[in-house]
């Protein structure tokens, strides 16, 4: 049997309860910080629903501003304070820890609702006046506004109650992600539920956005009145493109969506490349190669010149490089059809030139496909004397183009297209509407040894 000392008893007992201080110390600093951590986030969910609540309070007195005003003027200042209603609304709901499940009807309105008004908000600066189907647009929004906000004002006054305790708010998500039934067991996330099921059906929007109506059935313009090709037809023009024989082509499978495609691909030592036939026409849209290229010693105007072969050489006339870029070993050069002297934007195809081997790697001519037509382009109504004095005065104009750019609900517009240069030597493209007069869009040049990017 060991004897211990009472000396070495009494360390012992000191180191023991030492370590249990030591312990106890951070069991109650880690308990603390876990509280106020919990209290950190329910102040956040609390701040982002009042943020939420006072954006489409907001929202829904612009609406009705907008439905009162009569100048276009007025029309514009009230839709783009809507706007501005909409994108607070939108930021709040995506700080809530429910917001990407629970609220994606109330979600997709204010997305709507933001792009519609920002477009008549636009038309207003241009002096157009809401007609008669706008304001009915607006007044169905505006139904909807208000149901929202009502909501909302109910929901926040469980907050302000003290009804919604944080515990539950840090389960909501997990409520609304489980089971139906499950929603009645949080009385805040069923508030919500309900309000998304009275969701009024919303108008259908016919405008120049994103969200308009008639982009869900366009339809490519280059394909119409093809017929349709079998997969065997598809092979066949595939291995046209590529140059190789019919045999080495796999064809793997159908894709559905607003461009149907045949999906097919070839297998090399160390690669796999991937082709895209349309079913109709039978139209080669895509390839694309699964080799990672190493930085090569090709230029970007090296580049471009195979990259203008390579379209040539399959059938693209009248195309005309715009930018290029590289990156990890590729080089990506932008072309654009071209009618007449008009560079047509919305035509667009991109090659892509791997650097180590001087091979095209990719090729997208998606753009194109959906948007490429002959154009029957107007006499310019506004000159190019006309429309430079719209530039700026900070900007000095270095070239000139006439272009179709494409706007956001992917309708075209024609215009001037300015290249111009500020006072620090920086450049942009600013596009004045050969119609019109007005300022269509500014876009920014950013240029780099890799390149030149537009945004």
């Amino acid at each position: 049997m060991i004897k211990i000392s009472k000396r070495a008893a009494i360390r012992f007992f000191v180191y023991a309860l030492a370590i249990m201080l030591v312990l106890g110390g951070f069991l109650y600093t880690g308990a603390r910080e876990r509280d106020e951590l919990r209290r950190s986030v329910a102040i956040g969910y609390d701040h982002a629903f009042e943020e939420l609540t006072a954006a489409v309070g907001g929202l829904d007195t612009s609406l009705k501003k907008a439905l009162c005003a009569a100048s276009p003027s007025m029309v514009s200042a009230v839709c783009a304070e809507s706007y501005a209603q909409c994108a607070a609304a939108s930021q709040a709901i995506a700080s809530l820890p429910y917001g990407n499940i629970e609220l994606e009807h109330t979600a997709a309105f204010l997305s709507k609702t933001g792009d519609y008004v920002y477009f008549l908000s636009r038309s207003g600066a241009r002096g157009e006046e809401l007609d008669g189907e706008a304001r009915e647009n607006l007044a169905s929004l505006s139904k909807n506004a208000t149901a929202v906000a009502e909501a909302l004002s109910d929901l926040s006054a469980q907050l302000i109650a003290g009804s919604v305790s944080v515990e539950e708010l840090e389960r909501a998500e997990d409520t609304i992600a489980g089971a139906e039934e499950n929603i009645t067991g949080s009385g805040f996330a069923s508030g919500f539920k309900e309000m998304e099921s009275e969701f009024q059906e919303l108008p259908s929007l016919i405008y120049d956005g994103p969200f308009s109506e008639h982009l869900e059935k366009s339809e490519p313009l280059t394909l119409r009145d093809l017929p349709e090709v079998s997969g065997e037809e598809a092979v066949s023009a595939a291995a046209e493109f590529l140059g190789v024989g019919e045999d080495e082509l796999d064809l793997q499978y159908q894709r559905e969506d607003s461009l149907p495609v045949y999906v097919l691909t070839r297998e090399t030592p160390g690669n796999v490349e991937t082709i895209e036939v349309t079913r109709a026409g039978g139209k080669v849209v895509y390839y694309g190669t699964s080799r990672e290229p190493d930085v090569g010693s090709m230029g970007g105007e090296d580049a471009v010149r195979v990259a203008a072969r390579f379209l040539e050489s399959r059938g693209y006339g009248n195309m005309r490089p715009t930018y290029w870029a590289a990156e990890a070993g590729e080089i990506v050069v932008n072309f654009a059809a071209t009618e007449g002297e008009a560079i047509c934007y919305p035509d667009l195809i991109k090659v892509t030139v791997a650097s180590d081997t001087g091979a095209v790697s990719a090729f997208d001519a998606h753009g194109y496909t959906m948007c490429h037509t002959k154009r029957e382009l107007p006499e310019a109504a506004v000159s190019e004397e006309t429309a430079a004095e719209k530039i700026s005065p900070a900007l000095t104009v270095k070239d000139h183009n006439m272009a179709v750019v494409p706007t956001s609900g992917k309708y075209e517009v024609y215009c001037h297209e300015f290249i111009c240069e500020d006072a620090d030597g920086r450049h942009c493209l600013v596009y004045v509407n050969a119609e019109t007069g007005l300022e269509e869009r500014i876009l920014l040049l950013l240029e780099s040894e890799n390149g030149t990017l537009t945004i």
